[in-house]
């Protein structure tokens, strides 16, 4: 009996769901906004990432025009949000209505059901789960763990100049973030939490869920008593829901955008997404191959508008390597943006990692970090989980510090410094795109304040890092550095 009760509730709870569709306009006619007045509907932190990248306020920053949605409204339709990049807005159909009906309407360029009451969950779990391993509460060198993925990036040396991330805000888009509010973990990073958003009820709470969310979080902030573990714990965040646990479908597409739209006008200048989407409920709406073009998932489109706009857009690349789907899925597919792939410990291609190219032939994943096997403290132990979603915030946080010591550069110079630092950065492949950052390398790539010329005649003794890490004895080492020279009788400090 409790079975079929069960099943009655999911029943229940499936058939009142209203119909959710994307509608999209063709011009925003009476918007309610003007170029010349951007602060009324632009934070003045976006504002000023847009004035520092010389990026202009354009008609995408435009809200959706007022009279279409009352029109809608009028209409029976009740507007969940609008999406002023791709021009339209996610509503609910009325009961009975065939969105088909409104192509006629002169102001409508496109609708597509996002959700249908009829169509049920999935009988598949979600491809997020987080499988995690427990290996321990431990009680001495808690940033043993976290070294495992900061020292392959060699993000280690940023922190000893003192470079955390300060400065820098990062906007976090996952399934939720259970119990970020009261977990030990995340003791240091509530203060850093301006704000938060559940895209998927509509309200401000996003943490009565989503595990797969915390952990992500833990990656960037987390922290276990005084021993910062994340790669950029100084940053402040804003926390987006938008996955749907309960379903798959193209309503969490829409989400996804919904959130971006909000990074930016709030000022972001990260986004991090650990989400990917090509398989849906409703199998109409389920991608292909050849729509990993960039420029057929709203998500993904979305997403370069938010590259675009001056943002930092980091995506993981998927889990699908060693499944029969192979590649990427959107928005990881995004122009302008950074995918990220996955390696183990050994820096070797994690065999669940996704595979690029795009459909149209670009270089995926950008760039990779560690995913396999990756320990995190969350809520009050240490874990090891395994997914391109773990290597997605490591990267974003690491990104986060380097901007953070650097600040004068744009979003687009940091993404380059990245991609001209990583490994494999002559000899791109689908399987590491261009490999993995050395974020020392990344950091030389600025000309130090004082330099001097290496004096020929100069016997190198040692040669350290900016941090004073010590290198090694070879000049090819680094291309600047503190270096140790003899001259003769004499020892001397160079910094070059």
């Amino acid at each position: 009996m409790r079975i079929i009760a069960s099943v009655l509730v999911s029943l229940v709870s499936v058939c009142l769901w209203a119909d959710i569709c994307f509608i999209g306009f063709t011009d925003k006619h009476g918007t309610t906004g003007s170029l010349d007045h951007p602060e009324e509907y632009l934070s003045a932190k976006a504002l000023a990432r847009r004035q520092s990248q010389n990026i202009v306020t354009d008609s995408l920053d435009l809200p959706v025009s007022e009279l279409y949605i009352d029109s809608l409204r009028r209409m029976g339709y009740k507007v969940r949000y609008t999406t002023k990049w791709l021009n339209g807005v996610v509503a609910e159909a009325p009961a009975g209505g065939n969105i088909l009906d409104m192509m006629s309407i002169s102001f409508i360029r496109t609708m597509q059901y996002t959700r249908r009451n009829d169509i049920l969950p999935p009988p598949y779990s979600k491809r997020m789960t987080v499988n995690k391993t427990d290996i321990g509460l431990i009680t001495t060198s808690a940033d043993r763990y976290a070294a495992q993925y900061t020292t392959m990036l060699r993000l280690d040396s940023l922190f000893r100049l003192g470079f955390y991330g300060q400065g820098k805000t990062i906007a976090v888009v996952d399934n939720g973030f259970l119990n970020v509010n009261t977990a030990d973990a995340f003791t240091h990073t509530r203060p850093h939490i301006l704000g938060t958003y559940d895209i998927v009820e509509l309200s401000d709470n996003v943490y009565s869920t989503g595990f797969h969310g915390a952990a992500v979080l833990s990656l960037i902030s987390g922290a276990r008593g005084d021993t910062l573990l994340g790669t950029a714990p100084e940053s402040d965040f804003y926390l987006f829901h938008t996955e749907d646990d309960d379903s798959e479908s193209m309503l969490e597409v829409d989400n996804m955008v919904r959130a971006f739209e909000l990074a930016d006008s709030l000022g972001a200048d990260i986004i991090t997404a650990s989400l990917g989407y090509y398989v849906f409920n409703d199998e109409s709406t389920s991608f292909t191959y050849a729509d990993m073009n960039g420029k057929t998932a709203r998500c993904s489109l979305a997403a370069t508008v938010a590259a675009n706009k001056g943002i930092l857009v980091f995506i993981a690349a998927g889990n699908e390597g060693n499944k029969e789907w192979h590649y990427i899925d959107a928005p990881a597919d995004a122009e302008d943006i950074l995918t990220v792939g996955g390696v183990d410990i050994n820096r070797e291609h994690s065999t669940f990692s996704s595979y690029g190219p795009t459909a149209d032939g670009r270089v995926k994943p950008d760039i990779c970090a560690m995913a396999t096997n990756v320990p995190y403290y969350y809520p009050d132990a240490f874990y090891a989980s395994s997914g391109t979603s773990f290597a997605t915030p490591i990267m974003a946080g690491a990104a986060a510090t380097l901007w953070s010591a650097m600040p004068q550069l744009t979003a687009r110079e940091i993404r380059q410094k990245l991609i001209h630092s990583a490994d494999r950065y002559l000899t791109p492949d689908s399987a590491y795109g261009y490999g993995i950052p050395d974020l020392v390398a990344a950091y030389y790539d600025t000309p130090s304040a004082i330099e001097y010329a290496m004096p020929a005649e100069a016997e190198t003794i040692a040669i350290y890092d900016i941090s004073g890490h010590y290198m090694g004895t070879q000049s090819a080492i680094l291309p600047r550095g503190i270096y140790i020279v003899k001259r003769g009788n004499n020892t001397t400090k160079i910094v070059k």
